[in-house]
């Protein structure tokens, strides 16, 4: 199903006959219960929302600077860590194994019947500690901060161990991933003076093997997969001088040859992350233990002052977003540091709605996009619903929300027995916890899929240069648009941007952060680097964002890729899309003006549910999306919904766009138009559809 709600196809399951007879058989013998259900839920919400009226407060002596309402009673502007003992990943991991008692870390299956098997901490630890020695004694790396070691592969336990091999002995994790192109990788390896990559599949092999030329300190290459290593393919590394190895032969060797740890400082680099961005070179964010520690520590501060219970051995996460980025990486530790388990997908995100099913996780980590599907999918059923299967889903949306702006958050409750619980097992039954960014969602989307999951659904706002989250917003938080206050890892502040009007005497202004998760700076860049700090220290986001009352963070517009009108007005393109997506029609939406027009054009993917449902109500037929595309009448009503959906937010007669083109393609990370992180590539974008918006223009003067 999930891949289904990505691809924006309606499943079957929610609504059914099933589920009319259950609402039947149900609702008579239900009314006690929900009499009695509803008493004890109002007894059980958090333990203080007081909280929520000051989530940012001023640190003292320091003009327009804010910390968390967390350490309102508390000297300190931010906190390093939430456990004394540990400063390293090192010590994170050490931590993990001893209050999991040595239980479930990694898991995985084989097939799509297949159960998760999971290995335990020891186990985890014992064959890092065997792969690290292989890597010191057997392939000759030196176990210091200055050695860089390639990881490039999907998410799996031997992508972890490899990375807590590094850990073991102060050396650097790098990973790659296919988004980045063969040159920007190529670049990458050139940059780090990487020795060894450890890889996952023969695709990927034979990529770095083709441009062995750009890698000249490539010497040896770490198969994780064994069935990979044909004689072809040792032949063809060999051609190129390099050495593959297989993962586990490399382990058992070090097993026979351990060296001796070499613990990291907290100051000590644990990884160079590099991003793609959306022009250019890559850049190489350097983070070190202290920055990953500092952050992991504000996600469990936040859930120990909520929703201590998820901070336990008993929780379970689905790992399936890329390792490659800090968000997975942050998820990661944080399980690690509790003592949780960590699930991983089997690579496939068709596959990943049956993962889901068999290891039924506590904690999923989402993409805004897959819970703008989740809620369209619901929408979309219950339009095409009788009125019985209406009336039962509005009584118990109305019930659950009345909950959850008490702040109580539930998954058992009658109505959820009798009206979401098919929705909650499409993502496994047990899902408690969900965090989610990169992209601004809907209040009544979250509300949506809040009451629908019965899940604590948090927003947090962020970049690769602060680690991940700076901002976040609290469990039992039910008010959208806003990523909540700065985490106890960050302190922000709001700069001046004259040239957009926004100045921070009104609470506004370019968001800049500062505080223990913020990297030292980009990797053999210092040019840039410098770039990145004003003088105090703080880091510059291009993000412009506004403090609201009761001190969360709301993200308006950005700095970067502003331009001029031809009536020499400055437009911030990005700050209209933002608006734009909110929209039921609009999947994409790209923005752009030129300096010698008076007016905006834009680019807009429609969703192609919506679009079909809307058309075939008023016309009795369905259409294909690409004739709906060309359709004048279909692109008058998207642009006129898009006109309301500006008003509404304030937008003024500059900023709204005047024509569309309706593209069915979306735009993807495979086809170039989105970084990795789902942003947009502005330049690349602008060059594909130069001539389809000089003719909008062309075409808006007659």
């Amino acid at each position: 199903m999930l891949q289904r709600l990505w691809n924006g196809e309606d499943p079957s399951l929610i609504f059914s006959n099933a589920f009319l007879g259950t609402i039947i058989a149900t609702i008579l013998g239900s009314l006690f219960y929900i009499v009695g259900s509803w008493r004890q839920s109002n007894r059980s919400g958090l333990r203080s929302t007081r909280i929520f009226d000051q989530q940012a407060v001023p640190v003292p002596g320091k003009k327009g600077v804010y910390k968390s309402g967390l350490l309102k009673n508390r000297k300190e502007e931010t906190l390093d860590t939430v456990y004394p003992e540990v400063k390293t990943l090192y010590e994170a991991f050490l931590r993990g194994i001893e209050v999991s008692n040595n239980g479930n870390c990694l898991g995985t299956r084989k097939d799509k019947n297949s159960p998760y098997v999971f290995q335990n901490y020891v186990d985890i630890f014992k064959k890092s500690r065997d792969l690290g020695s292989a890597f010191v004694a057997h392939l000759g790396l030196q176990p210091k901060n200055t050695t860089n070691v390639g990881i490039y592969g999907k998410n799996c336990p031997e992508w972890f161990i490899s990375a807590l091999a590094s850990v073991r002995f102060s050396m650097v994790t790098v990973p790659l991933y296919d988004t980045l192109g063969a040159d920007a990788a190529t670049f990458v390896v050139q940059q780090t003076e990487i020795e060894v990559i450890v890889v996952d599949n023969a695709d990927k092999i034979k990529k770095l093997l083709n441009n062995r030329k750009g890698m000249p300190t490539l010497k040896h290459i770490v198969v994780m997969n064994p069935d990979v290593v044909t004689s072809e393919l040792k032949q063809q590394a060999k051609d190129v001088n390099i050495d593959l190895h297989k993962f586990y032969d490399l382990v058992a060797i070090g097993e026979k040859n351990l060296q001796e740890d070499v613990p990291p400082k907290p100051d000590d680099t644990y990884i160079i992350c590099y991003t793609s961005g959306t022009t250019g070179t890559p850049k190489g964010v350097i983070l070190t233990h202290r920055n990953v520690v500092a952050n992991i520590s504000a996600f469990v501060t936040n859930k120990l002052e909520f929703l201590p219970e998820m901070i336990s051995t008993k929780q379970v996460i689905i790992s399936y977003l890329p390792l490659s980025h800090m968000f997975e990486q942050v998820n990661h530790w944080c399980v690690v540091m509790f003592g949780g388990s960590i699930g991983y997908f089997r690579g496939d995100i068709q596959g990943l709605m049956d993962d889901l099913k068999a290891l039924k996780p506590s904690i999923f980590p989402v993409v805004p996009r897959l819970l703008n599907r989740l809620n369209d999918t619901i929408q979309n059923k219950l339009a095409k619903s009788n009125w019985m299967v209406k009336s039962l889903f509005k009584m118990a949306y109305n019930r659950k929300q009345i909950m959850l702006h008490n702040r109580i958050v539930r998954n058992d409750t009658i109505w959820d027995k009798v009206v979401f619980r098919a929705i909650q097992n499409e993502v496994g039954g047990r899902v408690r916890y969900m965090i989610t960014g990169s992209a601004p969602l809907n209040g009544e989307v979250l509300e949506m899929c809040r009451i629908a999951l019965g899940a604590h659904i948090v927003e947090g706002y962020g970049q690769t240069e602060a680690t991940a989250m700076s901002t976040i917003t609290f469990p039992g938080e039910y008010i959208g648009g806003h990523c909540g206050g700065p985490s106890v890892c960050a302190t922000i502040k709001l700069e001046d941007v004259p040239e957009l009007s926004y100045y921070s005497s009104e609470g506004k202004g370019e968001i800049l952060i500062k505080g223990p998760s913020i990297t030292k700076g980009y990797y053999k860049d210092p040019e840039k680097t410098q770039e990145l700090f004003d003088e105090e220290g703080f880091l510059h986001t291009g993000d412009i964002g506004q403090i609201l009352p009761n001190g969360v963070l709301k993200v308006i517009d950005r700095k970067k890729h502003i331009f001029k009108l031809a009536q020499g007005e400055y437009v911030a393109p990005e700050k209209i899309e933002n608006i734009y997506i909110r929209s039921n029609f609009v999947q994409h939406v790209y923005v752009d003006g030129d300096s010698l027009e008076n007016f905006l054009v834009a680019i807009v993917v429609p969703e192609p549910g919506p679009l079909k449902h809307w058309f075939q109500e008023g016309h009795g037929r369905e259409e294909t999306l690409e004739k709906l595309c060309a359709n004048q009448e279909v692109i008058k009503h998207v642009l006129e919904d898009l006109h309301e959906l500006g008003k509404e937010n304030k937008l003024n007669s500059i900023e709204q766009v005047k024509a569309i083109y309706l593209e069915p393609n979306p735009f993807t990370i495979e086809n170039g138009l989105l970084t990795p992180t789902l942003k947009a590539k502005r330049p690349q974008l602008r060059q594909k559809y130069k001539a389809v918006m000089a003719e909008l223009y062309k075409n808006s003067k007659k």
